[in-house]
């Protein structure tokens, strides 16, 4: 049986709170060279800056835990009261591109540009440089790396190479995975094959999760969005969950960036914990 991983205050398990709080920035990225003729989506989403973040930072203080918001900086820039609100409540910023561009899509002088102009916005709302990134829709780019530690960036949570933070280059990995993704369950813009799940499927689904995260000694990402995860019922349901996460007294919560760090002091030198170097994450050649 591998070494069990050293999570915080000699937990059992972790669980990170995160939301890419990215609003419509998605759409307008990716339809930027053929706008729709309807606001319907624009508008859907439009309900994350404008509701469903009061609705989720409310959860947020009940339950006393601190969480990652992964901002574009299109959406510090227009909706600059909301990002001041969670700054003000206690909680990390992070990147998450300027207009929600995967890393992929740019060059690389370009993705330096975009996360520059977006870590500037963010220290100017909170006072201090954004230390943490996530790519947009999961997709990271090998040379994205280098660019983010040339940026002063000391974690990335994009990809799912394990289920314990660790190592690529210079940066602290901590993992996400698609099946802890509330986009999974709750996405619906009109033409999909499949209605929404109910708030109550992806509370079992995810509590599931916790309970295995126990088993293992493993981490719970979770990546939820405010224009889905903030509406009522399901912002309800997250609260539930934290609640029971809490109530087993041995499963640490807390921010990205602080579990990063804590990996940087501590859990880089546990057995089994991965050393991942940059040059071997592109297609075996």
């Amino acid at each position: 049986m591998s070494q069990r991983y050293p999570w915080p205050d000699s937990r059992r398990a972790a669980l990170c709170v995160t939301f890419d709080f990215d609003g419509e920035s998605p759409l307008l990225w990716r339809r930027r060279d053929d706008p729709p003729d309807d606001v319907a989506e624009l508008e859907q989403r439009r309900y994350g800056p404008r509701r469903g973040i009061h609705h989720v930072l409310d959860v947020l203080e009940r339950t006393g835990i601190r969480a990652t918001f992964f901002v574009p900086g299109w959406i510090a820039h227009t909706y600059r009261s909301a990002v001041e609100e969670v700054h003000a409540a206690g909680h990390e910023l992070a990147l998450h591109g300027w207009c929600h561009e995967p890393p992929a899509a740019l060059g690389e002088m370009e993705l330096r540009d975009t996360l520059t102009r977006a870590a500037d916005l963010l220290a100017e709302i909170s006072g201090k440089r954004p230390v943490g990134y996530r790519s947009p829709s999961f997709k990271m780019s090998p040379e994205g790396f280098g660019v983010l530690s040339d940026l002063g960036v000391r974690y990335d949570s994009s990809v799912m190479g394990d289920d314990r933070p660790y190592l690529i280059g210079d940066l602290v990995e901590v993992p996400v995975d698609w099946a802890t993704d509330d986009a999974i369950y709750y996405r619906y813009t009109g033409g999909e094959s499949r209605p929404p799940y109910g708030a109550n499927a992806l509370y079992e689904a995810w509590h599931s999760e916790i309970e295995g995260a126990r088993e293992a000694g493993s981490l719970v990402n979770l990546t939820m969005h405010p224009w889905q995860s903030g509406r009522p019922a399901r912002a309800l349901r997250l609260r539930r969950l934290v609640e029971a996460a809490q109530e087993y007294g041995d499963v640490w919560i807390g921010a990205v960036g602080d579990l990063a760090e804590h990996h940087r002091e501590t859990g880089r030198h546990a057995g089994g914990s991965l050393d991942v170097p940059t040059d071997t994450l592109g297609w075996p050649r």
